[in-house]
């Protein structure tokens, strides 16, 4: 693919539960509804918005069979291994090819603090190799000592079987360095996961991105896209602007809120049932209100 070729957008998106803690598939419904609705390519279920980490394995899969079942082929479908050894990865990857998933994505495993480099070439070694469906790899920055640098990623991003990168690593340095591989490999799908400067790496060649926020902001993204493949980044510019009014406004300015918030916010748009969560966030009244305030105002594009 060249910088030519359409942009996407794949959507992180946040899962739906019930106040008991198990999924919601009427809300499952609406939000695969939605994503095809605001034309999102794909779905990268079970990641940190997605609270994968958080769930056991057979609901984690459960989300995957009746995702599958509910998108009808409309959606690519990539689901988060990761896990905290080598072994355990390759059981989550083989558990999701079953499952129905398009992609499996490794990210760093989940004790990476306590990684070395010999553990990491292991981790995602074994695990690429294992995979009968596509890989997909997260991209997130890690302390030296546990050997996941720069090299390690691009290594392994050159691997045939990696088909997916979602760079959410916020360095130049990476970028550049994925951009120069990405222009050797047609068959690879570069993707930022930073969604506050998403033009920036499409001017570089990425070829999309892959949102924690998609749900809320694709509609904005859709205009950026549009703006930048007309050749005026300026009004693109603009379009960011706005996607990060939106977004500072349900998270707040230091992103204190972020699931909290995002929850809030889909329960508000009538995509989510509850506001459920693994995680402890709290809001104020205040707050509450100034989230309504930003979706009213951006209705147009939700």
């Amino acid at each position: 693919m060249s910088n030519c070729v359409k942009k996407v957008i794949w959507s992180a998106t946040p899962t739906p539960f019930l106040d008991s803690g198990a999924l919601d598939l009427a809300s499952l419904e609406r939000v695969v509804e939605h994503h095809v609705k605001m034309g999102v390519s794909g779905l990268f279920l079970g990641g940190t918005c997605g609270e994968g980490p958080f769930m056991p394995d057979s609901q984690r899969l459960e989300l995957v069979r009746e995702t599958k079942r509910l998108a009808a082929g409309r959606l690519q479908l990539a689901l988060q291994v990761s896990d905290t050894s080598a072994a355990r990865v390759v059981e989550n990857i083989h558990a999701a090819e079953g499952a129905g998933a398009d992609y499996v994505v490794v990210a760093p495993p989940w004790i990476s603090r306590f990684c070395n480099s010999n553990f990491a070439r292991r981790y995602f070694s074994e695990a690429i190799e294992a995979a009968r469906l596509p890989v997909g790899l997260y991209v997130l920055a890690q302390p030296p000592e546990t050997g996941i640098d720069m090299s390690l990623w691009c290594e392994f991003a050159a691997h045939p079987k990696v088909k997916i990168l979602k760079d959410s690593s916020c360095n130049d340095e990476y970028a550049a360095a994925f951009v120069e591989l990405r222009q050797k490999r047609d068959d690879l799908l570069l993707l930022t996961g930073f969604e506050f400067d998403v033009v920036k790496t499409l001017n570089m060649g990425y070829d999309g991105g892959l949102l924690g926020t998609a749900i809320i902001i694709s509609g904005l993204m859709h205009k950026l896209l549009e703006a930048l493949e007309s050749g005026d980044t300026a009004t693109a510019v603009q379009w960011q602007e706005r996607a990060n009014g939106l977004m500072y406004d349900i998270f707040g300015r230091d992103i204190g809120l972020w699931m909290g918030g995002l929850k809030h916010a889909l329960r508000l748009m009538g995509l989510f049932s509850t506001e459920f969560m693994h995680l402890g966030y709290k809001l104020t009244d205040a707050e509450r209100s100034r989230i309504a305030a930003a979706l009213e105002r951006e209705a147009e594009f939700l």
